[in-house]
């Protein structure tokens, strides 16, 4: 035994410290997940039996109930139980209830909403046999046929048949079941008695037609005796055989389709592409149930009828930024009242947006051809309370100067000034910094028809108001569903009477001549801007990102732990003050030794110390002097934090920290998101992804060039820089085009033929097939707008790129609705003024969530990569609790923690929790960020994967197709996310026995990976394990051996050979390799295995191993039948 000495005291107490410090952190740790099994009793005296977590409240119950389809038809009820009572609160845990059994009791309908909301909900659930299923099948090659990319070897070949747009909606559709009811309406002018509140009438499968009325006791049917039924679904069934089959034929589709939830109902048009059936109304706009405000649906969102426009907003908005923050539980409090506050400000701005825009339409239509009013002019200002409206017409040209941001509309300051602000703002952030930013808090930017308005806080806030230090606000309904859809708010344009009888997919002749005159305008639009670009432009400050400035704090505080670490002590007060500043810094130090060099040389006799010390002063009195500068610039507060954070900026000048910023942008930052982007830490599948990316680390999107260059040796990633510079371009052309049209009834003309001059094909014409001179003119204004913009010389990237993506970016940015139809972009006009369906307003705000939910989810991430499971269980249901405390547990910012909690839990073997989570983000993201957005495309993608991990693998490879689907309009095959897929759908296949086509999806997975990453990379290796795996399940044991050798290789020289993944590579390997050994025994002894024949074939290619396995006996020795075959199952 070790003698005691005074260092084993001292050693004595730090453990008793790293005691307390594990107690503490015992205390901080949050009870985990855990299944739970709840059980409900239905009014028909049956039961249900639900599958949840330990997380979930009764609203989640009710959630689940709506999910089901014995109980999915079920609206306006309570729920009880033998403990806690009646009509349980939607907040009440679900583990706090003992036993976990409720009853279901049918309310009676007090208000007439309440039973408009039971026949939305029977609507709703019918839908999918009628509204998603595309019209006609379309003979026309698919969009992203075009651009040669397999031919030119740029993308991988597409196994599974290529999607086309006119299907974007069949995976919600069930159009082989019978609808059960084919047409309901409502009944109006008839005498109610006292508790009736309207009829309707309701033909069902087999044509009959029956009348209904609802009334507070439930529904009943016309000429019978009275007998009330709770549920429209209740009632039809009792009165009708035909209905009843029907309907349980619905549900035990629903069953087929997935038996875990997620029923094909509650959709809301959000995306960019309408519905067929909306599509299909030449006139008025058939909208979905959910948002059809004939039986009490709506577009979300607060405020719908004013009733939130008076609120004192000025006065409230600056009591967030007093409210206490010192503690976890203050910043919960306020920023649930943060959140709640500026989620209602944006609804009730964004309505009174639209609503000031579309009165200077309606102005400007019935003035037409009288009034002119010059671009960029204020047209409308409104004061609705503390609400300034200001309303403009957007430039009709296409400005070679940057448009104005977002800031620069929200803060009257000129650019260097604005820049100064935000990097002041971004090196002394902490939690508070959006709270605390009333300003950019209380601003919305809406863009809608050719018109911006800028909805401003601009109240005064008087004394007797700013007494209260508290803000009373409700909280969202339906725990935070139903958010302000934008496409509700949209303007639908005109449409020609006859858009079903046009039929075809080119423009009739009559629309070709009105498209012919509106690509004139677009052309000479784009002339004009050529002559502007040509002109040499005015130099002009560097934006800045308030991101920016915390991520430069970020990196130079790691910096400083990384250098105390290495030396084992903290640095000296004097180096303390200049570590990590950056090359300015180290330049100032060698100046001031050669100053001392130089003064040694004049004034030898003078004492070292004598000039150390009036150095000293000189540079005290310096740092004295931009001290007082920042003081007078920050508040006493955020100064103290940025001097307390040891980085030394609070001795910089504004000069020096933005000359500073910029060096970290171009040196660090920049280089940093391309490492992470090679890492695929970050991995963006469209321009919104991309934007996101940069704009979080406080990059702007002009550097796109820059990114692209610096991303050479990464093509996906090159091709998406492009891709949006390119979509960027054809904005800014198509806003200026929509602004030059006045009369609304032209703007489905204008914007079909700028889509076709952008997007068409007119490469060649005339019959010595030269250039034609449109083809020329678009690229050439191309190649001068993406370099002045983005300092980005292009070449022939045009001929490769993947239009459907470039078409899909551009109509979200501009706010662009289009019938889901094949467009043939390989013909002069793919577009006819019929495909235009509405214009929706794009919105520009600050975003305002929890910030200690925001870090937390940080931190899950982190301990996830880290492979440090229980934190990153830990971090990730702490992150959940905190997003559904602020936001509701059915915002769509909630859904990133249920994703992240459900990657978490699935890496722990928890298979069943995972899918619960996931299911959870899938349903929300669906109906709130929109049916293509990349996060439901990446829920789509998980959930996939969890069902194959619960044995469901047909399920799963509906789900992970509809995840290819999507991933084909956004980036298409060559991207490491659809060689990803590719790996998942091959475990799949492979599970239902189609082992020929998983090792095909493998290959094309590896080479994949190959082209976009290098033969080295982490995610190769794992294409070099997924065919080792496969391989191994034909018992091709030598060939598992040699790929998983490569798998080996790569990890060790990644990684290192201590790494975790290294380590199960070699285990499999060890594994494959006693496998092997097996087999040659068995051999030599005179028993070969099954399929010993393939491995005896050596080392083959995958692709050669794929012609010997997939060909049948009679015909192996037919190459060109193989060839033939390939070709097929390629297509």
């Amino acid at each position: 035994m070790a003698p005691r000495s005074s260092k084993g005291k001292s050693s004595n107490r730090g453990k008793g410290e790293k005691n307390k410090k594990r107690d503490k952190d015992k205390e901080e740790k949050v009870m985990a997940p855990s299944l739970v099994e709840i059980k409900v009793k239905t009014p028909y005296e049956t039961q249900v039996i639900l599958r949840g977590v330990s997380t979930d409240k009764i609203i989640d119950v009710k959630r689940l109930l709506a999910s089901h389809v014995e109980t999915c038809h079920f609206t306006n009820y309570s729920l009880s139980h033998q403990v806690k009572g009646n009509k349980l609160s939607d907040n009440i845990q679900v583990i706090s209830l003992k036993p976990c059994s409720l009853r279901m009791i049918p309310e009676d309908y007090v208000e007439e909403s309440q039973a408009l909301t039971q026949v939305r909900r029977v609507i709703d659930i019918v839908a999918c046999t009628t509204r998603f299923a595309s019209g006609s099948k379309s003979s026309v090659k698919s969009v992203a046929g075009n651009g040669n990319q397999s031919a030119a070897g740029l993308d991988m070949v597409a196994i599974h048949p290529i999607p086309k747009l006119s299907q974007f909606y069949d995976f919600f559709s069930i159009p082989n079941v019978s609808p059960p009811i084919l047409n309901l309406k409502k009944v109006d002018g008839e005498q109610r008695r006292e508790g009736e509140y309207f009829g309707i009438e309701v033909k069902i499968c087999n044509g009959k037609i029956i009348h209904v009325v609802a009334s507070v006791k439930g529904f009943f049917t016309v000429g019978k005796q009275i007998s009330h039924s709770h549920s429209i679904v209740d009632l039809l069934q009792n009165v009708s055989n035909a209905f009843s089959k029907a309907y349980e034929s619905l549900m035990e589709a629903f069953t087929d389709r997935n038996k875990f939830g997620n029923l094909p109902y509650g959709f809301r048009a959000n995306t960019w592409l309408v519905p067929p059936s909306v599509s299909e109304s030449s006139s008025t706009f058939s909208a979905l149930p959910a948002e059809d405000e004939n039986w009490g649906g709506n577009g979300g969102g607060e405020g719908r009828n004013g009733e939130c426009d008076l609120r004192p907003w000025a006065a409230e908005f600056s009591v967030l930024a007093t409210l206490p923050c010192k503690t976890e539980e203050e910043r919960v409090i306020r920023d649930k009242k943060a959140f709640l506050l500026h989620n209602q400000f944006i609804d009730v701005s964004v309505r009174r947006a639209v609503r000031a825009i579309c009165e200077v339409i309606n102005t400007n239509q019935y003035y037409s051809g009288i009034s002119d009013f010059p671009a960029g002019s204020i047209l409308l200002e409104e004061r609705v309370g503390d609400l300034s409206i200001v309303v403009k017409r957007d430039i009709a040209s296409l400005d070679a100067k940057p448009e104005p941001t977002f800031q620069n509309e929200a803060f009257p300051l000129s650019p260097k000034e604005l820049g100064e602000r935000n990097l002041l703002k971004g090196i002394t952030a902490d939690e508070s910094v959006i709270v605390q930013d009333t300003l950019a808090l209380g601003t919305v930017s809406v863009r809608h028809c050719g018109y911006t308005a800028m909805v401003k806080v601009k109240g005064k806030i008087k004394k007797e108001t700013t007494d209260f230090c508290d803000i009373v606000i409700d909280d969202l309904p339906d725990g935070g569903a139903n958010a302000l859809n934008l496409n509700s708010l949209r303007v639908q344009l005109p449409r020609p009477a006859d858009v079903k009888s046009s039929g075809g997919n080119q423009p009739s002749q009559f629309d070709l001549d009105d498209l012919e005159s509106f690509r004139g305008i677009v052309e000479e639009l784009v002339k004009m801007n050529l002559t502007k670009l040509e002109e040499k432009s005015d130099s002009s400050e560097r934006p800045i990102r308030w991101e920016l400035g915390a991520c430069w704090v970020q990196h130079l505080l790691k910096n400083e732990t990384v250098m105390k670490n290495v030396c084992g002590k903290p640095a000296t007060n004097d180096e303390s003050e200049i570590k990590g500043l950056g090359k300015q810094f180290k330049v100032l130090k060698s100046k001031s030794k050669e100053s001392e060099n130089v003064s040694k040389e004049r004034e030898e006799d003078i004492r070292l110390s004598e000039l150390d010390g009036e150095a000293h002063l000189v540079k005290k009195s310096i740092d004295e002097h931009f001290e007082t500068d920042l003081k007078e610039l920050l508040s006493d507060e955020a100064f103290s934090r940025l001097q307390e954070s040891g980085t030394g900026l609070h001795l910089k000048s504004k000069e020096e920290l933005t000359k500073m910023v910029y060096e970290f942008y171009d040196e660090i930052a920049l280089p940093r998101l391309v490492a992470d982007f090679e890492s695929l830490e970050l991995s963006p599948v469209d321009g919104r992804t991309m934007t996101d990316f940069m704009h979080i680390r406080g990059l702007q999107m002009h550097s796109l060039g820059r990114v692209a260059k610096l991303a050479e040796n990464l093509p996906h990633i090159q091709s998406l820089c492009i891709h949006e510079m390119i979509t960027r371009a054809f904005k800014h052309l198509l806003r200026a085009v929509i602004a030059s049209v006045n009369n609304m009834a032209e703007l489905p003309g204008a914007i079909a033929a700028s889509l076709n001059f952008m997007l068409g094909c007119r490469e060649l014409e005339g019959n010595d097939k030269v250039l034609s001179e449109e083809y020329c003119l678009r690229l050439q204004w191309l190649q001068k707008f993406l370099f002045r913009k983005f300092g980005w010389i292009q070449k022939d990237e045009f001929k490769h790129l993947i239009k459907t993506s470039i078409l899909r970016g551009l109509c979200q940015k501009a706010g662009l609705e289009l019938v889901p139809r094949d467009y043939d972009f390989d013909s002069p006009n793919p577009f006819k003024s019929s495909d235009i369906f509405g214009l929706v307003p794009v919105c520009k705000y600050v975003l305002c969530v929890s910030s200690d939910g925001r870090a937390l989810l940080e931190s899950s991430k982190l301990a996830l990569d880290k492979g440090q499971l229980d934190d990153a269980v830990n971090y990730g249901t702490k992150a959940l609790g905190k997003m559904i405390a602020v936001c509701g547990p059915y915002h769509k910012n909630t859904a990133s923690a249920y994703s992240l909690l459900a990657v978490v839990l699935y890496h722990t073997g928890d298979f069943n929790q995972a899918t619960i989570y996931q299911q959870k983000a899938l349903d929300i993201n669906e109906r709130e960020l929109g049916l293509d957005n990349p996060d439901t495309m990446k829920s789509y993608g998980d959930l996939s994967v969890f069902y194959y991990r619960l044995e469901h693998a047909e399920l799963a490879l509906r789900y992970v197709h509809r995840a290819l689907i999507l991933l084909h309009f956004t980036c298409g095959l060559s991207h490491p996310n659809t060689a990803a897929t590719y790996i998942n759908v091959a475990m799949m296949e492979e599970k239902v026995g189609n082992v020929n086509v998983a090792l095909r999806y493998l290959h094309e997975a590896l080479n994949c990976n190959k082209r976009l990453l290098g033969a080295d990379h982490i995610q190769t290796a794992a294409s070099y394990h997924a065919i080792a795996m496969a391989l191994s399940l034909m018992d091709a044991y030598s060939l598992s051996v040699q790929h998983e050798q490569t798998t080996v290789q790569i990890l060790t020289a990644k990684l290192g050979p201590n790494d975790v993944r290294t380590q199960d590579a070699a285990a499999w390997l060890e594994y494959f390799e006693a496998k092997a050994m097996e087999q040659q025994e068995a051999a030599r002894d005179g028993n070969p295995r099954p399929d010993a024949s393939i491995a005896s074939k050596g080392h083959l290619s995958v692709s050669d191993l794929l012609d010997y396995i997939s060909s049948d006996p009679d015909t192996k020795g037919s190459v060109v039948h193989r060839k033939q075959r390939r070709a097929t199952m390629y297509v």
